[in-house]
């Protein structure tokens, strides 16, 4: 997220002069689009810290574009006020989440306040450390992995056994879970993680990826997609994909 931006979505110029002067009174970057496309495109690309987004707009609508910026993982978590002269188009947002409606017209005192406090949580938590669930069996890897994501400023929660990182993951909502392939299902099982994070609306779409030697990585490839995959030779070279998995 970068400084205090605000994305201003609607096809009104008069509106978004406006509102844009108010925020930038009160500090805010303001970035602004005049329709829902323009709009989830400037979310991926600039992650402000809130939209503030008309619903009704040519080409694709207000709830057209929170609907794709909800299912897009880099954008799915930006707080949003959605606001219509329609009272009744509440209801089309009542079941996403981080999602504000006002109805207008509407007082722009008591709405600069909201997104001040929407762009205030927000800030916060962008400042917290990323979180990670590390899982699997062989200690000493997962110790040096974790000391290393630990030295790149993560908070990192560490689970030896199937339950604990489900468990783990439902908790904590980390940035991705990490877990270790193994031959022997027995022994440890990250297909079975997988499959009850699935399962688990809330947690569902955490970014899983498995690392495992080379030489498994065939086997690995009937449970899980090639992206997911952390394959490799040598530790070097597992810490080195891992850093690259932090910049996706």
């Amino acid at each position: 997220m970068s400084g205090k931006k605000v994305l201003v979505v609607d096809d009104e110029p008069f509106f978004v002069e406006v509102l844009t002067t108010r925020l930038q009174a009160e500090g805010f970057q303001v970035s602004s689009a005049k329709n829902g496309e323009e709009a989830v495109a400037k979310a991926k690309s600039e992650k402000p810290l809130v939209i503030v987004m008309d619903v009704m707009m040519p080409m694709t609508s207000g709830f057209e574009a929170m609907q794709k910026i909800r299912q897009d993982p880099a954008t799915k978590n930006i707080p949003a006020i959605i606001f219509s002269g329609k009272a009744g188009m509440k209801a089309f947002f009542e079941e996403m989440s981080g999602v504000e409606f006002m109805h207008k017209p509407f007082d722009f005192k008591i709405l600069i306040s909201r997104v001040q406090a929407l762009a205030g949580a927000a800030q916060a938590r962008a400042d917290q450390p990323k979180c990670i669930v590390l899982a699997g069996v062989e200690d000493a890897l997962v110790a040096k992995i974790r000391t290393f994501l630990i030295g790149l400023n993560l908070q990192v929660f560490t689970a030896l056994n199937e339950a604990n990182a489900v468990q783990l993951i439902r908790n904590v909502r980390p940035a991705f879970a990490l877990c270790q392939f193994w031959e022997d299902a027995h022994i440890f099982n990250p297909v079975e993680i997988a499959q009850q994070i699935a399962s688990h609306s809330s947690v569902s779409g955490t970014p899983f990826y498995i690392f495992c030697k080379e030489a498994l990585s065939l086997e690995a490839m009937k449970h899980f997609k090639p992206e997911q995959i952390v394959g490799f030779k040598e530790t070097s070279d597992l810490l080195r994909k891992v850093e690259a998995l932090l910049r996706k």
